[in-house]
């Protein structure tokens, strides 16, 4: 990837391969840790709690469909191939993965949102037959329950239990370490020294992947890292006669699953966590029930009417200001803002260094909401620059993606506005 401009351009690819140690168990850690072994790397992996994916990964169910977004632009190639990589994924791993490819339907419940389908479908990304516009007549017929608006139709989509997904992708490719919190990580000049919360010292590794959502911010060489949290809550009610016959899943901005061991999944909020303070933010909600439900009703008038008593799960996701994952090296940040001070000034990239990382860090956080879609090309993404390739998806789009999923877009962005 010789092309990118100095500040994008990633550290030589390691010569051979070492020992990894991938901080944090949930969804993106099992990506990163897997496609690292699947390039012959020795992958521990620390998770703090005492299972893998526990928090933002450990809802019972997630969607699996893709984002379609109008236009040209890396963010639209990368939800693409994202979500074709995950469906290959899935295969790949087989029954031990908890799913159903029920088919997703996407209502456009308002003129604005049919307008942005509209446009989507115009220039398709995806290859032909896995996504078509469809009325509310045949919305009605594939869902199994009366439907008033018209939709998209993802006939390969559907949901996914996010930790069996987890489980199924550390299966036989990494030493996992439970209870195992990261306390602090020091890189000695050759290797890095990480020390666990309980004082005991982790195997040396020659590469570090931050995959541990938030907590990527807790080291001092990650600090920086433009991360903010999100709260979100999920809503498991009881089937109803009327709501049984769901066969298909419904995303409306919130979404609905068919009924799975007698109930229905319903989510999901997606709130700043300072709206919520001082409740704790991972504590469940009525009232975020109620706004679940809410919604629900509003598309579908009594579904859930007679329901027994909902239950609620919340948890917090990592995202930033763009909506896609930091995926990449992690840069030291002082001496970023130092060597390209002059991209204030308009000079020309040819008179910059190549940026200074902190050697064999990485980091793969800020998935959002769509880490379940995003997280397996994303982890083979992150795997590919780390060894030089080989690439999960065309080299020129492979370069593309790597400076907009960047970890330092944000510094460049804001030294070019002049804001640092």
């Amino acid at each position: 990837m010789t092309g990118a401009p100095p500040w994008f351009r990633p550290p030589p690819p390691a010569a051979a391969p070492g020992r990894a140690l991938v901080v944090g168990g949930g969804i993106a850690g099992a990506a990163a840790a897997s496609a690292l072994a699947r390039r012959g790397w020795r992958v521990t992996l620390a998770e703090r709690r005492g299972q893998v994916a526990a928090e933002a990964s450990g809802n019972p169910a997630g969607i699996h469909m893709p984002r379609l977004v109008a236009g040209r632009s890396p963010e639209r190639t990368f939800h693409a191939e994202a979500y074709l990589h995950g469906l290959r994924e899935l295969a790949r791993l087989g029954p031990p993965v908890g799913r159903s490819a029920c088919g997703v339907l996407q209502l456009a419940t308002d003129h604005r949102q049919a307008e942005r389908q509209e446009a989507a479908l115009r220039a398709p990304i995806l290859p032909a037959g896995m996504v078509r516009a469809v009325g509310p007549d045949e919305a009605s017929e594939l869902a199994g329950i009366p439907v008033r608006y018209g939709a998209l139709w993802f006939p390969e989509a559907g949901w996914v239990d996010p930790a069996s997904f987890a489980r199924a992708l550390l299966d036989g490719t990494a030493s996992v370490r439970l209870d195992t919190g990261i306390a602090e990580l020091v890189h000695d000049g050759r290797f890095w020294q990480a020390t666990g919360a309980d004082g005991i010292a982790l195997e040396p590794a020659d590469a570090v992947v931050l995959a541990n959502s938030l907590d990527a911010r807790a080291f001092p060489q990650s600090a920086w890292l433009p991360l903010s949290p999100r709260r979100g809550q999920i809503t498991v009610v009881p089937a109803t006669p009327r709501s049984a016959p769901l066969r298909c899943v419904i995303s409306h901005g919130g979404y609905l699953l068919p009924a799975r061991q007698g109930g229905h999944l319903v989510g999901a909020t997606f709130d700043t966590v300072e709206d919520r303070v001082p409740a704790s933010p991972q504590e469940p909600d009525a009232a975020d029930d109620a706004r679940n439900l809410a919604e629900a009703d509003a598309l579908f008038p009594g579904l859930f009417e007679g329901a027994g008593t909902p239950a609620g799960r919340a948890s917090l996701r990592a995202m930033t200001a763009d909506h896609l994952p930091l995926v990449g090296p992690v840069v030291d940040r002082d001496r970023f803002v130092d060597d390209f001070a002059g991209l204030r000034r308009g000079r020309p990239e040819r008179s910059f260094p190549d940026a200074v990382h902190h050697p064999g860090l990485w980091v793969m956080a800020g998935l959002g909401a769509r880490g379940l879609v995003t997280a397996p090309l994303a982890g083979e993404l992150l795997a590919a620059q780390i060894c030089g390739g080989p690439w999960p998806v065309a080299a020129d789009a492979a370069g593309v993606l790597m400076a907009a999923l960047h970890p330092a877009r944000f510094l460049v962005r804001d030294l070019k506005r002049r804001r640092s």
